[in-house]
């Protein structure tokens, strides 16, 4: 007893002064990035409106954020990122900037398949707003600060009316500070929220992501779209969406990093199209990495029965092929088992999934797959994904 009463005391001793530092860096940290780059980087963030939302959509408008990364002085406009579930294919939007002035916008460009959309804002004079500086998502580290901001009713949340309906909903103006917890490396979500956005296989979002980014930042009501920055000022990513707490993590809030949202953006800003290589072969990954709501009828009505059938996670199964894909032009069939891709042998469906996002359009692929006691050679030709609300496909 007196052994361990002396080393409690150890500890104690050594966590005294480290509390203390701990203390005290934390204290700087959350005075600089409140006094300094919230006061700067607000000036990026909008809150945005969506004015006439989807038919079929719950309410017949929306409100969340973005943040405006590219200027256009000379049109009196700007583009700025958001959410595809904030932004949707709606024909009218509102950003309404800092100093609460509201301008007309429009999305470009959407993207499902990672949860962007591209938005253009209308007669919006350049000294209204900062232009955001976009960092690296990829160089991100566990433990650094990360700084959530949204603007859902933009200005600040004190006397705020809030018997207008549209403003009442979530704080406005917000900034949380805390760390990366986290880097989800397999995310592969699959939603049905409404029956106008069902495609062959539900409505698709996430599915095209290399990785999210986990925080302990908190996400506030409207936030979606908005941006995280890093402690210095750079956006590392987009608000997506909060566990909520529960069986998940408490304060666990998930954001899609930046990268493949720059990538996006600026593959439609110089080229007017967003290509994402594809070969058209559905696999499933591990059922905890894949959310289906409502999709029961496209496994016939038995998902655990198909998951069964056709999920192992010693070999790579190939359940369908998309037609007139360049899996199918490449002879792949049904209940193939991939052995070799590339050159390289794959532990895992989703690791093959990764590999693919990342192969140059054009590429011819050498493939060796298990066709009954057979081993066949198969050279596929990397193409481009279609039918971003259907295709759940790599």
């Amino acid at each position: 007893m007196k052994r361990i009463a002396v080393l409690l005391l150890a500890v104690a001793v050594v966590a005294a002064p480290l509390a203390a530092y701990a203390a005290n860096q934390a204290d700087g940290l959350i005075s600089k990035f409140n006094r300094e780059l919230v006061n700067r980087a607000k000036k990026s963030v909008v809150g945005i409106w969506i004015m006439n939302a989807p038919s079929g959509f719950p309410t017949p408008f929306g409100i969340g954020s973005g943040f405006i990364f590219q200027g256009i002085p000379e049109e009196n406009a700007a583009y700025a990122l958001t959410n595809n579930h904030v932004g949707f294919d709606t024909v009218m939007l509102q950003c309404e900037t800092w100093d609460r002035h509201t301008y007309k916008a429009q999305a470009v460009a959407l993207e499902p398949g990672i949860d962007i959309a591209l938005i253009k804002v209308y007669d919006i004079p350049p000294d209204s707003y900062e232009v955001a500086v976009l960092g690296d998502s990829d160089s991100l580290t566990i433990g650094e600060p990360a700084l959530a901001m949204g603007a859902p009713g933009s200005g600040e949340s004190l006397n705020t009316d809030r018997s207008d309906p549209w403003k009442s909903f979530g704080l406005h103006g917000t900034a949380t500070l805390r760390v990366v917890t986290g880097i989800e490396t397999n995310p592969f979500d699959m939603v049905q929220w409404w029956p106008q956005f069902q495609g062959e296989f539900g409505y698709e979002s996430l599915c095209n992501l290399p990785y999210r980014i986990v925080t302990q930042s908190g996400i506030n009501g409207g936030n979606s779209g908005g941006p995280l920055f890093n402690s210095r000022g750079e956006v590392i990513g987009l608000n997506h969406a909060t566990s909520g707490g529960g069986i998940i993590a408490q304060n666990q809030n998930f954001t899609i990093p930046i990268n493949p949202a720059k990538n996006f953006a600026f593959q439609i800003l110089d080229t007017g199209k967003y290509e994402l290589p594809w070969l058209g072969l559905d696999m499933l990954v591990p059922p905890e990495m894949m959310t289906l709501m409502g999709n029961s009828s496209y496994f016939g009505g038995g998902i655990s029965e198909f998951y069964e059938k056709y999920y192992n996670e010693k070999v790579l199964k190939v359940f369908n092929v998309r037609k007139d894909s360049p899996a199918d032009r490449a002879g792949f069939k049904a209940e193939d088992v991939i052995l070799e891709f590339d050159g390289q042998a794959f532990p895992t469906v989703t690791d093959l999934r990764l590999y693919i996002f990342q192969l140059p359009i054009g590429k011819e692929v050498p493939v060796v797959v298990k066709r009954g006691r057979e081993k066949v050679k198969l050279t596929a030709e990397v193409g481009v994904k279609r039918h971003y609300n259907s295709e759940f496909s790599f």
